[in-house]
């Protein structure tokens, strides 16, 4: 299926910050309790959707080590998560990967403080056990702008890691890159959030990776209480279209569009192949394969 190799249509001329690509929102909570889980496939199985940005958060864990996590939800261990990815780096050369890695954020709920320490050491020898990074992390760059996908098919690399304190020295560089997120914007009804989160191209731009969230954050609300991830995205996806056509029909929206995420991204093919098909409209694709290109992506 074009999913697992969608990449390869892609213009050589074209940058990694222009081509718009899925991504996962806590890519790693496959299998955590109702609060914490957000997305339902493996790493693998996100790939397979079409997925190349990969929002990867953990902690350590007493009995476990390092282990995916969403908070306070554990998940598998970091070194299964990348026994995934090492898979679909091995199966498909025409494509590219970001993974935007770190430990989980300090938390405050109520009056309680959380923090989720790691060891950068411990979280760069599975890197080197796992992902061969000497043969496949691409760190040969000035600024991530000025990659282009020949770049990429000539330096034989496969994935770029992006952290927000450039750690996992020498296999990590300085990235360029914004994630919008609003607590108040994200956590709003469906249909207001639908209509209002574009916004987020017009208050902030960059020059590097442009990480668009399109997931709702749970929030306690009068009615219902405290919603998982998982039923607030069932409310959002009849008005999940809207959002993509808006960004269609918008040359400004289009123009700043690269990583678009969300949490369940393995539902179905449906969020991947519209946001796929974006690059149809922004031609990142080789002349010669457009036909193709969306003749597959159609398909059902």
């Amino acid at each position: 299926m074009i999913y697992k190799e969608w990449m390869k249509y892609i213009k050589d001329d074209v940058k990694l910050t222009e081509v718009v690509m899925p991504g996962t929102h806590n890519a790693g909570s496959y299998g955590m309790t109702a609060l914490g889980c957000c997305q339902d496939g493996t790493f693998y199985s996100q790939f397979a959707h079409g997925v190349r940005h990969f929002c990867i958060r953990y902690c350590g864990d007493k009995k476990k080590g390092i282990v995916l996590s969403h908070g306070l939800a554990k998940g598998a261990p970091l070194a299964e998560g990348f026994e995934s990815m090492r898979r679909m780096i091995d199966e498909n050369e025409s494509e590219f990967f970001i993974f935007d890695m770190r430990e989980y954020y300090n938390q405050k709920i109520g009056p309680f403080s959380f923090s989720y320490p790691v060891d950068d050491a411990e979280v760069v020898k599975l890197i080197e056990e796992y992902l061969a990074p000497e043969k496949y992390a691409y760190t040969d760059f000035e600024h991530v702008s000025d990659i282009t996908f020949g770049d990429i098919r000539k330096s034989g690399k496969r994935y770029l890691i992006i952290n927000y304190r450039n750690a996992y020295q020498p296999w990590c560089r300085e990235v360029e890159h914004i994630l919008p997120w609003s607590a108040e914007l994200h956590a709003k009804k469906p249909e207001v959030f639908a209509s209002e989160v574009l916004m987020h191209f017009n208050n902030e731009q960059t020059n590097g990776i442009y990480w668009f969230q399109t997931q709702l954050t749970p929030a306690l609300d009068a009615k219902g209480g405290l919603r998982t991830p998982r039923a607030l995205e069932k409310a959002l996806l009849p008005y999940y279209q809207s959002i993509i056509d808006a960004i269609a029909s918008n040359k400004f929206y289009l123009d700043s569009a690269n990583v678009i995420s969300g949490d369940f991204m393995t539902w179905n093919y449906s969020k991947c192949r519209e946001i796929i098909k974006l690059n149809l409209l922004k031609d990142t694709v080789k002349e010669e394969y457009r036909e193709k290109f969306e003749k597959e992506l159609n398909k059902k």
